[in-house]
């Protein structure tokens, strides 16, 4: 019996759980399901992207609505992670023709918070199964990270400008961490990153000689 509860060196917290469930068990057709959804998700922004950019842009004709359009655009640019989209670009562009010293603010939150929403894909996608994760040295790098430091991985990679932060999404719903925790850790890295960079395109328009 002690044999059997010892953790296999390599394996991915749950592995062993799902293997003895079989194929069909109820939390297997809840990650195909999960599967088939962010698979979708993905080709229905891409193919609309179009779409959802002129839609956003629609909205910032409005007082109002304005930092709704701004979450949808960071949203999607999140999302992608096959054809990834250049948020912060669109966050400092953005917050360059902000009218006052306050606006770049509320455009980082609006993006941030778009950004921590978009990747939740990310998480989704892991939380689907290993199935759909193709194994790097990147990623088992990266999973070593959280099984050792979780929060204070998915928090740095999210407050810091780097491609890794999907691979902690994906490592996370591998590894069933919670998803309030991940929310709120992505979102206390992403509001504040988000938040700098638009400042950085309002001060640099501000700088410009004309």
């Amino acid at each position: 019996m002690k044999n059997d509860e010892k953790k296999i060196e390599g394996q991915i917290p749950g592995e062993a759980l799902e293997t003895t469930q079989g194929f069909w068990s109820k939390d297997r057709i809840l990650q195909l399901i999960t599967l088939v959804f962010v698979v979708a998700l993905f080709f229905i922004i891409i193919w609309q992207r179009k779409n959802i950019f002129e839609f956003s842009v629609w909205l910032a004709h409005y007082a109002g609505l304005k930092y709704l359009g701004i979450f949808i655009l960071s949203t999607a640019a999140s999302a992608t992670l096959i054809i990834p989209i250049p948020g912060l670009a669109m966050t400092s562009a953005l917050g360059a023709i902000s009218p006052d010293p306050w606006d770049p603010l509320w455009v980082g939150i609006a993006s941030g918070l778009g950004a921590t929403t978009g990747e939740l894909t990310g998480y989704l996608l892991g939380y689907s199964g290993r199935m759909a994760i193709p194994y790097t040295k990147t990623y088992e790098k990266v999973v070593g990270w959280m099984a050792k430091w979780g929060n204070w991985t998915i928090f740095l990679l999210a407050l810091i400008p780097n491609p890794l932060f999907d691979v902690a999404g994906i490592a996370s719903g591998v590894l069933k961490y919670p998803a309030w925790k991940f929310i709120l850790l992505a979102a206390a890295g992403e509001i504040p990153k988000h938040v700098i960079f638009a400042y950085l395109g309002y001060w640099g328009i501000q700088a410009m000689p004309f």
